[in-house]
């Protein structure tokens, strides 16, 4: 008998904004409703699991990842019967559901806070959070939000203490070294699982505990927690997936994967060296980051996004060398005033400077590498941001569905959106929108949905194996994904130079090759294979004998 395969290995995570996404109820503000009414399109662009950002209750000084009640719907999203309707749906069309889950802190309007800053020093309330008379303790951990904090305590006049805040001063961190914190925060796990949700993405999860002298991350505590999280999910006796957020080297983050701990986590420095390989049209770094991922948690373990609703997060000089940083801000164009706390605060498209080559061939890498692959909305059409909004909101903005007034987002007068719409010159939602991109063959959003077809047809692109291949080429990087049935070759050019090359197939001689996406033939392996790609060009070929399953779709 077959092993059973998780229904996210391999799986395509298309992240949204609920807020940004699509309005129901024409107040300018996305919903649970519109967010219902769009999932065809989603089946329709072949994803296979939607993550939310945050959907609880919230005053949302920070996107929503500011809570104040973990077991309930934001009142301007729906309500718990909405997200019912919304989560049987989905899964009606096949789609898997993940929610944001903050572990890590809640809003100071939370009522535990105002509990605890009202309670004795030294009380179990108190002790919900983090206090201190000396703002200078833990003092080598990091300040996240370097553009809006300079520093991790804030002092509170009621309770006559600092609380540690590692986010923003509006989001007191709770206090893992009370049992009571960790039963609370199980409780929630337990309360959406009941509801019926396929996985969570554990925001913040190295920051959970504190210890002087460190930076504050990934403690044995923090790992210890985790692992009863996985037990309390692993009680549903369902398939649900534990994705970790944790911006850290790669193998600072695998430990999260280990010993029956969490099933996946984001892969950080990988998207860092994906884009330092555009600005710099070499892969030696990409490579060795790879090497390390697969060395250290082989598999389909790793999330790869290429953009999210933060920044582009660089680090300082702890997620990736500085070179690779400096590579980064030297080669990718950033515009003005868009460097934000440790990253560049742009989406994909932009980021690139439209160049939709280059984009392509970043989207087939992550289409293509071990992992799961996460598009952020808006990105399969290459949408622009907007800047000047505060924070991170240029990344935000709604999503474009056709030529309409707000972009087919809202009916709503356009002072009462969420956000504005999309009107700069390139990414104006009256071109760069849903309805358009269908009606044309070439378009981006076409392109994406028939890599993810063909993806889907390829199984050893979803659960193959992976083994890095030799290239003559500085600035190409090919690679073979493999099943016992099916074997898939990977080459794509990262720089803005055609590339010709020779790839030794040898293994392969005299087997048939075919180009995957139209099918079309190539000259059987051997060992001087010559190849030819266009600057920021890839390619896909199948080897040697291929299912029937795939003949029937070509």
């Amino acid at each position: 008998m077959a092993e059973k395969v998780s229904w996210w290995k391999g799986a395509v995570i298309y992240q949204l904004i609920p807020r940004s996404y699509s309005d129901g109820d024409g107040d300018g503000i996305g919903d649970l409703n519109g967010l219902l009414s769009r999932l065809s399109y989603l089946r329709w662009l072949g994803v296979e699991a939607v993550w939310l950002t945050p959907i609880y209750p919230s005053p949302l000084m920070d996107g929503g990842y500011d809570i104040t009640d973990f077991k309930n719907i934001h009142p301007e999203l729906g309500d718990l019967a909405s997200f019912h309707r919304f989560l049987t749906a989905a899964h009606d069309l096949g789609l898997k559901v993940i929610l944001d889950l903050v572990l890590n802190h809640t809003s100071f309007l939370h009522p535990w806070f105002q509990r605890a800053r009202w309670a004795p020093r030294g009380s179990l309330e108190r002790n919900v959070y983090v206090w201190s008379d000396d703002d200078k303790k833990y003092g080598k951990a990091p300040v996240l939000f370097r553009n809006f904090e300079s520093s991790n305590w804030e002092w509170d006049e009621v309770a006559g203490q600092y609380y540690f805040h590692r986010f923003l001063r509006n989001q007191p961190d709770l206090n893992y070294e009370n049992p009571w914190v960790q039963d609370q925060m199980l409780e929630v796990v337990e309360f959406w699982l009941n509801k019926g949700i396929d996985g969570f993405r554990l925001d913040a999860v190295p920051f959970l505990f504190e210890a002087e002298g460190s930076r504050c991350e990934g403690l044995p505590e923090t790992h210890a927690f985790l692992r009863k999280v996985r037990k309390r999910v692993d009680s549903a006796g369902r398939d649900v997936l534990l994705l970790a957020e944790a911006i850290q080297p790669v193998a600072e983050s695998a430990p999260y994967l280990e010993d029956r701990e969490l099933h996946g986590a984001f892969n950080f420095a990988l998207t860092a060296n994906l884009f330092a390989s555009i600005a710099t049209g070499t892969t030696s770094n990409l490579r060795k980051c790879l090497e390390e991922s697969q060395s250290l948690i082989p598999g389909s373990r790793w999330a790869m996004p290429l953009r999210n609703h933060d920044e582009l997060w660089l680090g300082d000089g702890h997620l990736v060398p500085q070179e690779i940083i400096q590579a980064i801000r030297a080669g990718l164009h950033q515009g003005h005033g868009h460097w934000l706390n440790w990253g560049i605060n742009r989406r994909l498209a932009p980021l690139l400077n439209g160049d939709p080559r280059a984009n392509r061939v970043l989207n087939a890498l992550i289409y293509s590498l071990p992992g799961m692959p996460c598009i952020y909305y808006g990105d399969e059409l290459g949408m622009g941001d907007w800047p000047g909004l505060r924070d991170r909101d240029p990344n935000r903005t709604p999503m474009a569905w056709s030529a309409q007034r707000n972009g087919g987002f809202s009916t709503a007068p356009e002072p009462l959106l969420v956000l504005p719409a999309i009107t700069s010159p390139g990414y104006d939602y009256r071109v760069v929108n849903v309805e358009v991109q269908k009606q044309l063959p070439g378009s981006l959003l076409n392109w994406h949905r028939r890599m993810l077809t063909c993806r889907r047809h390829l199984p050893a692109l979803r659960v193959g194996e992976f083994e890095l291949l030799e290239s003559s080429h500085t600035g190409v990087i090919t690679f073979v994904r493999s099943t016992k049935s099916m074997t898939v070759l990977v080459a794509a050019n990262l720089s803005g130079a055609g590339a010709s090359f020779y790839l030794n197939l040898d293994r392969w001689k005299g087997l048939r090759t075919r180009e995957a996406l139209w099918g079309c033939e190539y000259p059987l392996a051997n060992k001087n294979w010559f190849v030819y790609l266009p600057s920021y060009g890839f390619g896909w070929w199948l080897i040697g004998e291929v299912e029937e399953s795939i003949k029937d779709n070509q």
